[in-house]
């Protein structure tokens, strides 16, 4: 994973990233959002594709490849973000340092790296955009939940995938 210092544009060459991450062939651009003071955008794009706005739907469905190929360490993975999930803050400032601060931390992608097999995105990039997501939702809404409530039902012994899914966003209109 190398994290740089923004520098592509979007909305007609008006907003400028903060951070981008490269992650195998895959780039993480986070942007100056709209939603709060602090609040950030995140885009995502492959190599040689367009710029997607992440939604909770593209990383559940990853997710859930991953349960059908190994369970046990992608509910392992899970918690992991759960924890992080309860314990993360709004950020104070959407600054490269502090996008930086939410992803450049200690992960053992190794030790998951098997999930890699399984659905489209690699684990490293799942980490790095759970990470963010739970970051940029508590900035925006103190009262967040959504996020917590996802990691939760993906936790569960006996999934109920139409909840997951709608809640993901299927069912909202």
């Amino acid at each position: 994973m190398e994290i740089r210092v923004g520098s592509t544009y979007i909305k007609n060459n008006t907003i400028k990233s903060i951070a981008e991450i490269a992650i195998n062939d895959y780039i993480v651009y986070v942007f100056p959002g709209a939603l709060s003071e602090n609040d950030f955008l995140i885009k995502y794009s492959k190599t040689g594709t367009r710029k997607r706005t992440p939604k909770h739907i593209h990383w559940v469905t990853d997710i859930l490849m991953k349960l059908q190929g190994n369970p046990v360490l992608t509910k392992e993975f899970l918690q992991t973000m759960k924890e992080f999930w309860d314990n993360c803050f709004p950020i104070e400032r959407n600054t490269f340092d502090n996008i930086k601060n939410i992803v450049n931390v200690d992960f053992n992608a190794e030790h998951f790296s098997s999930l890699n097999q399984y659905g489209e995105y690699d684990i490293d990039f799942v980490f790095a955009l759970i990470r963010l997501l739970s970051v940029q939702e508590k900035t925006n809404r103190e009262d967040a939940h959504l996020f917590g409530e996802i990691l939760e039902q993906l936790l569960e012994d006996e999934l109920d995938i139409f909840s997951i899914m709608s809640k993901a966003g299927l069912g909202r209109r």
